[in-house]
């Protein structure tokens, strides 16, 4: 086997160590597995722009309905997609909770219009607050603080407003200057209080009373969410803001224990159980140019993703029961798109424009998702399948790229080497084969004197010579099959005059070298 069989072979077998390497990859990491989300439209409801949207059991029956609500109105509809119940919000928001203790879900309407606050029991509207000295309707929640359950009200100047449950005004205080983004109950050593964060970049906490127990400032923030990510009665508050920073604050100090640049504006927070491990909860963040991060609760990235647009929308959904959540992503294009536990993505539908809510839940005896667009409501029973075996096609891919890359290299290698083209000399005229003869003997000659000037090794000597003779016997056979009489060409050495024959460097009677 020549030197240039051996190239080709090792250069194949690194080849095949890459081949297998990423095909071993591919299936290990289970990205290459065959799953599949699909979504079958259940019903659809005309509902513009939500900015609000839950499944949850509003009217005491034990099945769950589904309110939604966007800028100017808010409704509930049934598990079938009949609307039971509908208001006029005109610009406000709203939020829900059991405000009146009778174990059902309430909705509190917070509106620019009498009256300013409207409670929403089973179904039927109670007016609360007829007016109240406050802007323009940003936030409202319901939070339980230890002493009573209190509607806490947030406008677009940082003003805050706490309500007892029968709307008696209880206190008001304020956070930074600009429209509230962020107003949710927090827990502080297993005790409930209130996150409250501006736009401005200003946030903090507020006790039962209204009292700020600290406050901090940060860049211009887009959201601000409060979880309690490790389960030990204090919560996480976790901010994003409009330059990019994602960071994640102590809620019982406000202390931020993490920060980290995004590179892009943050515009979405939500959490997921990714990992499966129930001692603590992951974090999913969106940005403004379509990047998707997961995080664990410490900060550190498990994978990081991107869709097309803007995120607008996420929610974690376990849809194979194994105790991890799929994280299900709405961007500002339209489309819909699942990432697994890992990360891997798969579309699961797209509307013609921008996603703004979804949520999951069960509706009547089916799980269900409802995804809020632009211009609709759709409620789709979601199926995921998922075939295992298919996770290791990567490397039954590699193992048929491997034999054909080792096939095609071990026919290269044992290729015999391009014979020589030689020309027939058989039929040459007199003439021809007289002149060849003589090229030949020159060429013997030079070989010759090379040999002994030692300008030509030993081994190319012998091979060049060898090659030469064989031609010299060729000619002489081709003199012969046409009957030509071989004619001998003779020169003078210019010493001694003695006839040589042609080819000869060196005189035979004298010694004198010949140059021809």
């Amino acid at each position: 086997m020549n030197s240039r069989s051996i190239v080709t072979i090792v250069f194949a077998l690194i080849l095949v160590a890459l081949v297998m390497g990423v095909s071993v990859l591919f299936a290990l990491n289970g990205s290459a597995a065959a799953e599949k989300y699909s979504a079958t439209s259940i019903w659809q409801a005309d509902f513009a722009n939500a900015e609000s949207m839950k499944i949850i059991d509003l009217t005491g029956d034990g099945a769950n309905d589904l309110f939604i609500q966007s800028g100017s109105a808010a409704s509930i509809y049934d598990a079938a997609g009949s609307r039971i119940a509908n208001f006029d919000i005109g610009f406000g928001k709203s939020t829900m909770g059991d405000v009146n203790g009778d174990r059902v879900e309430d909705i509190v309407l917070f509106q620019p219009f009498m009256p300013m606050v409207q409670l929403v029991s089973k179904g039927q509207a109670v007016p609360l607050v007829e007016t109240i000295s406050i802007g323009s309707p940003s936030r409202v929640a319901i939070v339980k603080f230890p002493q009573q359950t209190e509607i806490v009200l947030g406008d677009e100047g940082g003003n805050l407003v706490g309500l007892a449950p029968d709307g008696r005004q209880l206190w008001q205080n304020s956070i930074g200057s600009e429209e509230l983004r962020g107003l949710d109950d927090a827990r502080v050593n297993g005790k409930i209080v209130l996150a409250a964060a501006s736009h401005s970049g200003d946030f903090g906490v507020l006790d039962g009373n209204g009292q700020i127990l600290w406050m901090n400032t940060t860049e211009q923030l887009r959201r601000m969410r409060a979880y309690d990510l490790f389960g030990d009665g204090t919560s996480e508050i976790l901010t994003g803001g409009e330059y990019g920073e994602f960071a994640i604050w102590d809620a019982a100090t406000g202390t931020r224990t993490f920060a980290k640049g995004m590179g892009q504006p943050v515009s979405e927070i939500r959490t997921a159980e990714v990992n499966g491990d129930p001692s603590s909860i992951e974090i999913i963040v969106g940005g403004k140019n379509g990047g998707v991060w997961a995080l664990t609760a410490n900060g550190k990235e498990l994978w990081s993703r991107s869709v097309s647009d803007k995120v607008t929308e996420i929610a974690g959904v376990d849809f194979d029961d194994d105790g991890r959540q799929e994280i299900i992503v709405g961007d500002d294009s339209g489309a819909v798109n699942v990432f697994s536990p890992e990360g891997t993505r798969s579309k699961l539908g797209s509307y013609g424009s921008g996603i703004t809510r979804i949520d999951e839940g069960r509706l009547g005896s089916q799980r269900v998702v409802a995804i809020a667009s632009g211009t609709r409501l759709e409620v789709q029973e979601a199926a995921h399948v998922e075939l295992p075996g298919f996770q290791f096609t990567p490397i039954l891919v590699g193992l048929i790229v491997s034999a054909a890359i080792l096939a095609v290299a071990w026919i290269l290698a044992t290729l015999p080497k391009k014979p020589e083209m030689k020309v027939s000399i058989q039929s040459k005229s007199r003439e021809s084969l007289e002149a060849e003869r003589r090229m030949i003997k020159e060429s013997i000659a030079d070989v010759e004197r090379l040999r002994r000037s030692g300008e030509m090794t030993g081994d190319a000597y012998l091979t060049r010579l060898k090659r030469l003779r064989g031609n010299l016997a060729e000619n002489e056979a081709a003199f012969k099959t046409q009957n030509f009489p071989i004619r001998v060409e003779t020169i003078k050495c210019p010493n001694c005059g003695g006839a040589l024959e042609l080819g000869m460097d060196k005189c035979e009677y004298c010694g004198h070298v010949i140059l021809t």
